[in-house]
């Protein structure tokens, strides 16, 4: 039972991914037509200012999640209704300075940047609501219901919202043309979310809303504050930089581009490895350090597999597909292969790094990662803002290139404290072997299969053409160098199939 509400949660989580990237994909592509690239980059660099928020949360979730096993597990009712009611407090009080926050940005943001004061602060104001709803009645449920082993039911619930949100905006659109519409229906929608999450709760858990909060249970949280501030600037930097450096068509084509290699790219791998950093942080409390350092291995591999295979694919067709996706958009230059590549590059390295993450974060040595994890912030402002004047774009990739490739050097060296034996060679022997396997498979797609028809089905053609090259190198270079990494999936999958096979209930004949 515990395997099946695991894969569950694993299915309902990578649903509502996918359609978070159906929905980052068709909205876009409706403002832009409908609107242009300078809303576009308005929208994008509001939203950005809004999400700084965040950086007040620090690493509550967190530690709310890690303080809610026991009494859950132990049916501790008083103990569950303190935490969550410490966890309420804090998350209104977060609300309540959000509706100062976003009220002073309607106000400033429009003086600021020159615009219409009453469309964009009104906008602003709309953008928040999306955001004040998750604050102040929704996370507290997420966060219990996540450690519950229910999260699929805020994914399912998330994913039907998002769905129902394209779907309100494509008719609104065609009824109605109102940039400011098109987003209050998201923020309206996002308030059916609390009323469902409240009702579930109140029918299936003992919780007294009315309970002395835990007064202790926050007083950690800023151990994990730096790594959520290096997080949050990796995927906020660029925007806030561009909107203060250049102007919003810039803005909107970076957020084109992000589509494809954040939203899309980024979001389907991290959601295809989520179900292994919980077995590298239980091994891990055991204590089982050559179990930990086979695990690593393999986690190294199936990283490297999957980066190298969907993030060569994308640099090679990112360009051509954003020509494609804003075809008949002519008030911003959207072609900026360059640029593609290195966002590209850039993510990747930030995935690279992951499995090295979550053994440190496993191993509970948040204190030892601030200040890495506060240069990286540094590294990625400082580089941007030093090169966007010349390079513009380009110099904002750059910045998240050294800043990513920083942090990925550090996690590597580090683990080798954590695993004794574990050498730093063991990562960058894989990754000379793939970079090795990417230079020939390059050459041979983009030399020998260019793709300079920005059209539909010449583009689903090369897309195929390249993953099936791609796919035999990575397989040729797999069977050849990681043959121990394919055996263990392999009788992995075999056990997998014989135990499904095994537990078919007996007939009486």
């Amino acid at each position: 039972m515990r395997s099946k509400v695991t894969l569950l949660n694993m299915l309902s989580s990578l649903l509502f991914r996918v359609c978070l990237v159906i929905s980052g994909f068709i909205i876009p592509r409706i403002v832009l037509h409908y609107f242009g690239s300078t809303m576009n980059g308005l929208v994008a660099s509001i939203s950005q200012f809004l999400k700084y928020i965040a950086l007040i949360e620090g690493g509550v979730t967190a530690v709310v999640s890690a303080n809610l096993y026991k009494p859950l597990v132990d049916a501790d009712h008083d103990r569950l209704s303190s935490v969550i009611s410490a966890a309420k407090r804090f998350y209104r009080g977060i609300g309540t300075i959000f509706i100062v926050y976003s009220l002073c940005l309607a106000v400033i943001y429009p003086l600021a940047s020159g615009l219409d004061f009453l469309f964009a602060g009104s906008l602003t104001v709309i953008l928040s609501i999306a955001l004040l709803m998750q604050y102040m009645f929704s996370i507290t449920y997420q966060t219990l219901f996540k450690a519950d082993k229910k999260g699929y039911i805020v994914f399912l619930l998330q994913s039907a919202i998002t769905l129902l949100n394209v779907a309100l905006v494509y008719v609104s659109i065609k009824i109605y043309p109102s940039i400011h519409l098109i987003y209050l229906i998201n923020g309206l929608l996002y308030t059916i979310q609390p009323l469902i999450f409240d009702y579930y709760a109140k029918k299936y858990y003992a919780i007294d809303w009315k309970a002395k909060p835990d007064r202790n249970l926050l007083k950690d949280r800023w151990n994990g504050f730096a790594i959520n501030l290096a997080a949050f600037i990796h995927n906020g930097t660029d925007v806030a930089v561009l909107t203060v450096f250049t102007g919003l068509p810039t803005v909107s084509v970076y957020s084109v581009y992000a589509l494809v290699a954040s939203n899309g790219l980024k979001t389907l791998i991290q959601s295809l490895v989520s179900g292994i950093d919980p077995a590298i942080g239980q091994i891990y409390a055991r204590g089982d350090m050559k179990a930990l350092h086979q695990k690593m291995d393999l986690y190294e591999y199936i990283v490297f597999f999957l980066v190298f295979f969907l993030f060569t694919m994308g640099g090679l067709l990112i360009t051509p597909f954003v020509m494609l996706y804003t075809k008949g958009v002519t008030d911003a230059d959207y072609y900026q292969p360059l640029f593609g590549f290195l966002l590209v590059l850039a993510e990747a390295i930030y995935l690279l790094k992951s499995p090295h993450c979550t053994l440190a974060y496993s191993a509970n040595q948040f204190k030892k990662l601030t200040v890495p994890a506060f240069m990286e912030a540094f590294l990625n402002i400082a580089v941007s803002i030093a090169l966007i004047k010349h390079l513009g774009l380009i110099g904002v990739a750059i910045g998240t290139c050294v800043a990513m490739s920083y942090r990925m050097v550090f996690h590597i060296y580090f683990t080798t404290k954590i695993i004794p034996g574990r050498k730093q060679w063991f990562f960058y022997r894989k990754l000379l072997l793939f970079l090795a396997a990417t230079g020939i498979g390059v050459s041979v797609c983009y030399f020998g299969l260019p793709l300079n028809e920005y059209s539909l089905l010449p583009w689903l053609l090369h897309a195929a053409a390249y993953a099936g090259i791609l796919g035999v190198l990575y397989l040729v270079l797999s069977v050849l160098f990681f043959r121990k990494e394919l055996q263990f999936i392999f009788q992995y999958l075999i056990k997998r199939k014989q135990k499904h096979e095994g537990s078919a209930p007996i007939r009486c004949v």
